[in-house]
């Protein structure tokens, strides 16, 4: 609802597709053809559904119910039909007879395959007392039936794609949803014969190119957001739906590979598998395919979480992620997957290794009187140095009596990738000094910087704090680091204080991951939280995206510095629209900024603080100054910070904005700000120290302007470029 209405999905038909061309692509959770009950004239004594499919991918199958191809059904009331696929391709079809519910699944031989298409028929007969099941023509299940069964007409709609009576979450979300291609679907007035359904699939394979089964085109296309007034245009974005951290960044063969957390299914949590993308240069980006999802009979039948990579003896790329099954505890594990072809310089396929690699017991040492948090344990990250990988898993340490302690990164060793040898915590939090660092520490990231005076490799280590016990107040805001020396030969990390430090100031900078490139820059990467309701997922079909890539770096006083790679300079399109290069006054800056604005900006700025007290930068402004978003410099606190009390809040789950703030020296009286405006994404780098990442979603379409603020500085110098898209 913040973009221009479009058309439905349809696929461009194609001659050689026969009758596959111009299927309707269904998205997932928003998709549906629907017929009312009064229109549907069904008959009792037996039937035919039958249509092609072609899956994008599965869904988790909340409360056993499959997501509907088509379907009229109440099934409490056995009453209706169902024909539909569960987890992992698996596909079903019922009939009730008001007394009944007769159900039948197809063997795992059967499955549907995810991106295939595949033709299925099911034949209610009651009149040979069978149900069968055919795919591509071929019976492949049958179960006896009464042969007085009748089918009971449900009073509801006939709907394609999605299930008559779904189950809800988050209060919004319908699932058991059907996500992808269908075309032809028909209902018989009668069983077909087995000769039928077979002679039917046949005429179909003739009206393809070579009688062969077209490929299902099905790729997520980004045009159907195109003009939502919030969604980046350059942050990188999952193609479409729900993305959370990306993670497991690398550069292989001159190319950046970057996965993220991604539900296709939906702009939800849900079913979570690994999106990829490809890059050249770490600001415009190539979607691949889904590169892990989910699988039966794997390590990972129920989740492919959070994850890193590294390359391998031979220099092939590996990808380590948290393996999901639920039938274990903790149903977090580390597991493994290796590229299909190490050739392909796009890396689309990848294989899980068949066992897991590292798993969480309850009797780690984690130190006298500590317990490991048993059933935390998530995130690799992995680095090499000589002939040892080494890994980091985030969880919790408590106290013997389940007091907890604070987070930790759980430190293992590895000279081939697959077994793994405990070496013990690398540190442990404090969540009583410090509470907002969280009971779990997640995406533990541990980057070189430098090295120091004495030639010590120094490294920072970066946390995404979780809160298992709570408070959820301080959930999804904050990464924390430390900066310190790391020995590898005695797998010893020293930092140079307990004290945690706060990276970002804006409550949206969470998620953490990295790697090193060829030019030897540690580059993070992670994911802005959008903060917006569900509904407003919903309203919008998408959810949250990555922040730019930073490069981190150590400052002269040994603490972290960190800023946006050079190459976001490549996202400038045409001369600056504004290029104030000797000292100016507020004024005259602001007559020359009248005619300056934008939502997809960026902002170099360098202020003097001179006389005044608070000054800075006001983005995303309207005329009247009725919206804005102020970034700030509180020069009696010493205190850098974005005042969002009057940006607008179209559809953030937060009422009150407020104002967040954290310590900032200034550099000899100056503020050097590096400002990224990406529609609802706000990005300030100051003085390659520290940043705010925060959101805004003006309600008024003429907030766009920009405006210096503090009498009594001097504007020492101002650029400002209009950027191009990720995608372009």
């Amino acid at each position: 609802m913040y973009k221009p209405d479009s058309d439905p999905l349809w696929r461009t038909e194609r001659e050689e597709e026969g009758v596959l061309s111009g299927a309707l692509l269904f998205d997932g959770y928003s998709t549906w053809v629907t017929r009312a009950a009064s229109q549907t004239q069904l008959p009792t004594d037996g039937m035919t559904v039958e249509g092609w499919v072609a899956p994008r991918a599965f869904e988790w199958g909340d409360d056993g119910k499959p997501s509907a191809i088509v379907n009229q059904q109440d099934k409490a009331a056995h009453r209706g039909f169902s024909l539909g696929v569960g987890r992992h391709g698996v596909w079903e079809f019922g009939v009730g007879t008001g007394d009944a519910w007769y159900e039948i699944k197809v063997p795992k031989s059967a499955a549907l395959a995810a991106g295939k298409w595949a033709h299925l028929a099911a034949v209610f007969a009651p009149g040979e007392g069978a149900i069968r099941l055919y795919l591509n023509g071929e019976q492949v299940a049958r179960t006896t039936i009464p042969t007085n069964a009748r089918m009971a007409k449900a009073d509801v709609p006939m709907i394609i794609g999605r299930h008559n009576q779904p189950t809800i979450i988050n209060g919004t979300f319908a699932v058991n949803m059907f996500n992808g291609l269908i075309d032809e679907v028909k209902v018989h007035t009668g069983p077909l014969t087995a000769a039928s359904v077979a002679a039917s699939h046949q005429q179909d394979l003739r009206t393809f190119s070579g009688s062969r089964i077209p490929e299902a085109r099905m790729a997520m296309d980004r045009s159907r957001y195109d003009g939502d007034r919030y969604r980046p245009g350059y942050h990188f974005t999952a193609p479409n739906h729900w993305m959370n951290e990306p993670h497991a960044p690398i550069q292989v063969n001159g190319k950046y590979h970057l996965f993220y957390q991604h539900n296709s299914h939906g702009p939800y949590w849900h079913n979570i598998g690994w999106g990829h993308a490809v890059s050249e240069d770490l600001v415009h980006w190539r979607d691949l395919p889904v590169a892990l999802a989910p699988t039966a009979d794997s390590v990972a039948p129920d989740g492919v979480w959070s994850g890193d990579s590294t390359l391998d003896e031979n220099g092939v790329p590996v990808l380590l992620f948290t393996a999901g099954n639920d039938s274990q505890r903790p149903n977090q594990a580390t597991g493994l997957a290796r590229p299909v072809d190490p050739s392909d310089p796009d890396l689309v396929e990848w294989k899980m290794h068949p066992t897991l690699v590292t798993s969480q017991t309850a009797d780690l040492n984690v130190g006298a009187g500590r317990k490991v948090r048993f059933g935390d344990f998530r995130d690799p990250y992995v680095w090499k140095e000589g002939d040892t990988w080494f890994q980091l898993m985030g969880s919790g340490v408590q106290t013997t009596s389940g007091t907890d302690i604070g987070g930790t990164a759980l430190l293992y060793t590895s000279e081939n990738l697959t077994d793994w040898t405990y070496a013990g915590p690398l540190m442990v939090g404090d969540v009583a000094a410090h509470p907002k660092t969280g009971q779990v520490w997640e995406l533990p990231t541990f980057l070189p910087i430098g090295k120091d005076a004495q030639g010590r490799q120094r490294r920072a280590l970066l946390v995404n704090p979780a809160f298992p016990a709570g408070p959820g107040e301080y959930s999804s805001k904050y990464v924390y680091y430390w900066v310190g020396t790391w020995d590898a030969q005695a797998r010893r990390w020293t930092p140079d204080t307990t004290e945690p430090k706060l990276m970002d100031y804006g409550d949206h900078f969470t998620g953490p991951s990295g790697t090193v490139d060829d030019k030897g820059r540690s580059l993070v990467f992670s994911i802005a939280q959008d903060r917006r309701t569900e509904r407003a997922h919903y309203d919008a079909g998408w959810a949250h995206n990555a922040g730019l890539p930073i490069e981190l770096s150590m400052l002269p006083d040994g603490d972290l510095g960190f800023s946006p790679v050079e190459e976001v300079s490549r996202l400038h399109t045409g001369a600056p629209l504004l290029d104030i290069s000797e000292p100016t006054s507020v004024n005259d800056a602001n007559t020359r900024l009248a005619g300056v604005g934008g939502d997809m900006l960026h902002i170099k700025l360098t202020m003097e603080q001179g006389t005044a007290g608070t000054f800075g930068l006001d983005v995303l402004r309207s005329p009247g100054d009725e919206e804005r978003t102020r970034l700030f410099y509180d020069a009696p606190a010493g205190q850098l910070g974005v005042d969002r009390t009057r940006s607008g809040n179209n559809s953030s789950a937060e009422s009150d904005l407020g104002i967040q703030k954290g310590p900032l020296t200034l550099s000899n009286g100056n503020l050097t700000l590096d400002v990224f405006l990406d529609r609802s994404m706000i990005e300030a780098y100051a003085n390659s120290h520290k940043s705010i990442t925060t959101r805004a979603y003006p309600f008024r379409q003429d907030s766009l302007g920009l405006r210096l603020f503090g009498e009594g500085s001097v504007i020492k110098s101002m650029t400002v470029w209009k950027m191009g898209s990720m995608a372009d």
